[in-house]
């Protein structure tokens, strides 16, 4: 047997002590034992150790409550795609535990949570993407129709009414394309196209920062 192959299955035997400690599986529950066994394959590099081992952090289970090992176990677990540390530190992002408050990157964790099929990552993804749309709603209502602007994140600024409308109702999108932020509507044989001007008024579009600081304007739409 490879030192290679050996080494994964030592850790994923101390992983599954592990849980049997955590769930009371076979063993009276005892979380400490648990996260024992989790460190022990934590420190060989085991994905699903660092993830559970992460939230036990996060929770304080068998462990003293320590947000940034928490974040730094279940980063570690996220980078590898795992989807319930994907899903609990999207969380962490929506309310700034131990991290930067950043919203859109809480919904993109969960995002990526549901679409490997994590449960209920899609309800608390939906729930956090219609936050995010009404709020981005109520900022383009209230900004100057100027200039298209977009940021990494989302739409900041529509420049004519016609573009408004079309992103009030979604029929023009933003999305984070391989080549980086963009907006997606549809070319002249209605096929999805990315848009370098505005089909309305020809302003080109123009990428800002996300804090970029606006004057409101007292006429809405």
């Amino acid at each position: 047997m490879s030192d290679e192959k050996a080494n994964a299955d030592y850790c994923e035997k101390q992983y599954q002590l592990g849980l049997s400690y955590l769930y009371g599986t076979d063993v009276p529950k005892d979380f400490a034992k648990a996260a024992e066994y989790f460190q022990d394959a934590c420190s060989k590099g085991y994905i699903p150790a660092m993830r559970e081992l992460g939230i036990m952090y996060a929770s304080g289970q068998g462990v003293e409550p320590d947000i940034q090992k928490a974040v730094q176990y279940l980063g570690d677990a996220a980078d590898s795609l795992d989807p319930s540390a994907l899903y609990h530190l999207g969380l962490m992002y929506e309310v700034g535990s131990g991290v930067p408050k950043d919203m859109q990157k809480a919904v993109r964790m969960l995002a990526y949570a549901a679409e490997m099929g994590f449960p209920g990552a899609d309800v608390d993804a939906e729930r956090l993407d219609a936050i995010l749309t009404e709020q981005r709603n109520k900022n383009l209502r209230a900004r100057p129709l100027l200039k298209l602007q977009i940021s990494d994140v989302d739409v900041e600024a529509a420049c004519c009414k016609q573009m408004l409308d079309a992103l009030l109702e979604q029929d023009i999108v933003f999305i984070d394309s391989y080549k980086g932020p963009a907006l997606l509507g549809e070319d002249k044989d209605g096929m999805d196209a990315v848009l370098e001007r505005c089909p309305f008024c020809g302003a080109p579009v123009q990428i800002v920062p996300r804090d970029k600081k606006y004057r409101s304007v007292l006429k809405t739409y």
